[in-house]
């Protein structure tokens, strides 16, 4: 690999210096160093321990080579073995979109051609939140707005540290903040968080409610104070983010007659936020929509691609990942995947491999912030060799754009 300025998307500055993002997180942040060639990155250098690892992994794995079944290839013949494939299959379902917003248009692009269905990782948790935002609507603010704005900030997920490593440092503890003198007061909901939002919700009402929880009480108390509160969601394990999205959103909604309030949504995967965008920009709906009756056509449980899958509809899955190295899910589908260079499939290997370069890294790009309210530009550091996922999907359909079928962009 060498270091190259090629296809280089503008980076942002900060004190003069340029400064590149981090697609690791649905955070995004583009205030990191540029790493020393061939040096590897250390927390030092980047303060968090997540995109250390993410761009590590790509630096170092930029030769991987095309498969079928798991033997090396030339990419001509695996573009073909995949083009056989997903003329063949009945109803494909392409499936991750863990990636930018090329990878989401490579996916879509794909399933438009070959009358596919598209759904996120993480469609579960998209598809609860697109309910409740279709039945009822939302108030939601950015990060900039709580970081800068909020005096309370209720939080109601897990494992933040993990998904969001920067987010403490980002707004919690932030200096300088530019309306407020004191940092914001957190509060974390750590259990039975659905009951206590709805209790806090039935105190503001002041309906009778002698059994509230002492939790319930102390955060209306702290809520009634606020002058700004934001209800922080991310990832609710063991939890339905339905649920929780709707006792968040009502409580958000009555605050809003007397006070400013508001939502913040932190999505909790890599690249759900810029799927949902994407597809929605091309399609009007979103993902988990079916191209296989020529129109796009949207149905929140029925396409969702598991159980396509395990209940067999689906005959063949294209796994879309060039950010992260995670294998996709064992299916007795046959398999395609698009994906991260380092991904390695030990004993069973999908039927194709097609290695893409990594957005951020190996090649340039963008992605959606969590918030959904900034596209974040991603740099190109180094040149692997290794195609984009457009370029790559293109090449796939190539045959059947040359047979008449429109272009799906």
């Amino acid at each position: 690999m060498s270091a190259t300025d090629d296809n280089t998307t503008m980076s942002p500055a900060v004190n003069g210096r340029a400064t590149i993002a981090c697609p690791f997180c649905a955070l995004a942040c583009d205030d990191l160093s540029r790493p020393v060639h061939n040096t590897p990155l250390s927390t030092e250098q980047i303060p968090c321990r997540r995109a250390v690892t993410g761009f590590n992994t790509a630096l170092s794995n930029g030769q991987a080579h095309p498969q079928i079944k798991g033997r090396d290839c030339t990419l001509d013949e695996a573009v073909e073995h995949a083009r056989q494939l997903l003329q063949n299959a009945r109803l494909p379902v392409i499936h991750g979109l863990v990636g930018d917003l090329q990878d989401c248009r490579a996916a879509l692009h794909l399933a438009a051609c070959f009358g596919g269905v598209v759904d996120h990782r993480s469609g579960d948790t998209i598809a609860e939140q697109l309910s409740v935002l279709q039945d009822s609507g939302w108030q939601i603010t950015s990060l900039g707005e709580v970081r800068n704005r909020a005096d309370l900030i209720v939080i109601v997920a897990n494992r933040l540290d993990e998904t969001h490593p920067r987010l403490q440092e980002k707004l919690f503890s932030a200096n300088g903040r530019l309306h407020a003198e004191q940092p914001a007061e957190v509060v974390t909901l750590a259990d039975k968080r659905v009951s206590i939002l709805g209790e806090v919700r039935a105190l503001f009402h002041q309906r009778p409610l002698p059994d509230a929880s002492e939790d319930a009480r102390r955060l209306h108390r702290k809520m009634a104070d606020a002058r700004y509160p934001v209800i922080l969601i991310g990832a609710v394990d063991n939890e339905s983010t339905e649920l929780v999205l709707r006792a968040a959103s009502g409580l958000v909604r009555d605050l809003s007659h007397e006070r400013r309030a508001a939502l913040l949504l932190l999505g909790g995967d890599i690249g759900s936020v810029s799927a949902q965008m994407v597809a929605a920009w091309h399609n009007g709906f979103g993902i988990r929509t079916a191209f296989n009756r020529g129109y796009p056509q949207q149905d929140l449980q029925r396409n969702a691609a598991a159980r396509l899958l395990a209940d067999g509809e689906a005959d063949l899955m294209v796994w879309v990942g060039s950010l992260s190295e995670q294998r996709p899910p064992a299916v007795e589908q046959p398999t395609i995947v698009i994906g991260h260079p380092a991904m390695a499939f030990a004993d069973q290997p999908p039927e194709v491999f097609l290695p893409v370069s990594v957005p951020g890294v190996q090649r340039a790009g963008f992605i959606h912030r969590a918030d959904g309210l900034r596209m974040v530009p991603l740099t190109s550091i180094v040149d692997s060799g290794l195609p984009g996922s457009l370029d790559l999907c293109r090449q796939i359909a190539a045959n059947h754009f040359a047979n008449g079928v429109a272009d799906a962009d």
